[in-house]
């Protein structure tokens, strides 16, 4: 009798391990079902070539690759590498400004390709271009600046009439003015590697590719209680002086040397010391409205110490950048504690300018970790609730920080053949001409774009074009979630050893 019961144990054992293999395998073989992709959802996108308001025409093809993962209820439908393809819709040289007075671009990216070769046709607006002094009206075309915007036209304005009076006076301080005030190109020049923020126009469906295009793992239950015991035991704001300041939203656990290698892989600059030389640049980037991919940045202490170093993306203005400042923790060689923001233009502060961020943080510690994903050199990744009570928020801030709270822990990998990103060292196309051909240049645009006759005849085209436009011009820009890290919920957990 108990040989007959352990006879049908065993087979009750086999039976119930043989439907769930075969369950198993009828789950694979069913098709996924598509997703869709609701129109307003955002693309974010680094152009693989440099277009411009010069170089470009329209029909030309262009190409910008995916940097961050698309995802729909944490299964992610467009990877890190898909691709955009499209042409250049106009393209408007501002020239000699008798025809118009600002440049202009706009782009019709049509086609998405996902890393397995499927082709899916995509109706797309541009929003933004990151971290750009241009701007992008509401219907995708980016302007450029206005050519009178500067400090250089502003000057000429009293330099002009010396150099018609006294020539003998005008000329030399016209070159002390183009020295201390050079000219500002309103020319729009976007290199490679350039960061765009598209939305779609109407929805798409996928098919939900496997989530291995991303290989993250998530922390261990053990590994996030031991950071959450590290966090709980360390500052978690900023301080400017005495004032707070940035929150710690980001905490990396890694070697000094793979953090600069996979920032650096994703295009990211470290910021400089402030200097002599530094402040020189960035009154010459301020001056030309121009870019200043590592300037430097205010101090700000943590746990009674100063940052280590700062890492920033940038484009061409010195208003905005992407920027994380990191601290080592204290008494851990590669635990980095990081603030993220964004600036997003300047402020005046007790006389003096200073950068204005924006007060949702939440985005830049998205965008912190996507770029970081794209480059391969991450390991493991997760979001880890932090108690409300240990932001500190600062009750005079006239914006204060919008945050979830939740902070981004990143383990980085060796990171030693990293992924880059378009545009990452190459060489940017203001040195592809030799230094006298660029003085030469710069001096023709200053007599050309700061004199008189061109600055006024730019002011009132301006002014008349700006009441001839309609009231209803403008079209609703489309609402969209801000950058998110949906996708890290489809990682899969670390091993107990962390590899």
């Amino acid at each position: 009798m108990g040989k007959l019961l352990h006879s049908q144990t065993i087979l009750a054992v086999v039976f119930r391990e043989f439907c769930f293999l075969a369950c198993s395998i009828l789950l694979l073989t069913l098709p996924i079902s598509a997703e869709e992709l609701a129109a307003g959802t955002a693309l974010e996108a680094r152009l693989s070539g440099a277009t411009g308001s010069r170089i470009s025409h329209p029909g030309d093809p262009i190409e910008a690759t995916i940097i961050a993962p698309v995802s729909v209820h944490g299964r992610i439908l467009v990877p890190q590498g898909s691709r955009l393809r499209g042409s250049v819709a106009s393209a408007t040289a501002i020239g000699l400004g008798l025809k118009h007075s600002t440049a202009s671009i706009a782009y019709a990216f049509h086609t998405l390709q996902l890393p397995g070769g499927t082709a899916i046709s995509v109706n797309t607006q541009l929003v933004e271009v990151e971290t750009a002094k241009e701007q992008v009206d509401d219907f995708g075309t980016v302007h450029g600046i206005h050519p009178v915007a500067s400090l250089s036209s502003s000057l000429a304005f009293y330099t002009v009439p010396l150099l018609l009076v006294d020539p003998t006076v005008g000329v030399p301080i016209w070159c002390i003015k183009s020295l201390v005030a050079p000219p500002a190109n309103p020319e729009i020049h976007f290199p490679a590697g350039t960061e765009l923020i598209l939305r779609l126009t109407t929805a798409v469906t996928v098919s939900p590719p496997n989530t291995a295009f991303i290989p993250v793992r998530s922390f261990s239950t053990g590994d996030l209680t031991e950071i959450e015991h590290l966090l709980k035991n360390s500052a978690q704001r900023a301080y400017m002086g005495n004032r707070p300041s940035d929150i710690v939203n980001v905490l990396l656990i890694g070697t000094r040397k793979q953090l600069d290698r996979a920032f650096h892989a994703s295009g990211w600059s470290q910021a400089q010391r402030k200097s002599p030389m530094s402040l020189f640049r960035m009154y010459h980037a301020l001056t030309k409205r121009m870019g200043y991919p590592s300037a430097p940045m205010n101090s700000l202490t943590l746990n009674g110490v100063q940052s280590a170093f700062v890492h920033q993306k940038s484009l061409d203005t010195v208003q905005k950048r992407h920027h994380v400042r990191f601290w080592r923790y204290p008494g851990r060689a590669n635990i980095w504690l990081g603030a993220a923001a964004e600036d997003v233009g300047f402020r005046f502060e007790l006389a003096q300018r200073t950068h204005s961020t924006d007060p949702h943080i939440d985005s830049e510690r998205a965008k912190v970790v996507n770029d970081l994903a794209f480059t391969g050199c991450v390991a493991a990744a997760g979001l880890l609730h932090r108690a409300p009570a240990d932001l500190v928020q600062d009750p005079k801030a006239e914006h204060p920080i919008v945050t979830d709270g939740d902070v981004a822990v990143v383990r980085l990998n060796d990171c030693i053949h990293p992924k880059l990103m378009a545009g990452v060292d190459g060489t940017p196309a203001l040195h592809e001409h030799g230094r006298l051909v660029r003085t030469l240049t710069a001096f023709r645009d200053d007599i050309v774009r700061s004199n008189i006759f061109f600055t006024t005849y730019n002011t009132l085209m301006s002014v008349a074009k700006h009441h001839a436009e309609p009231a209803t011009a403008h079209v609703p820009v489309i609402n969209t979630e801000p950058r998110g890290l949906d996708w890290l919920t489809a990682t899969t957990p670390e091993s107990p050893s962390g590899q």
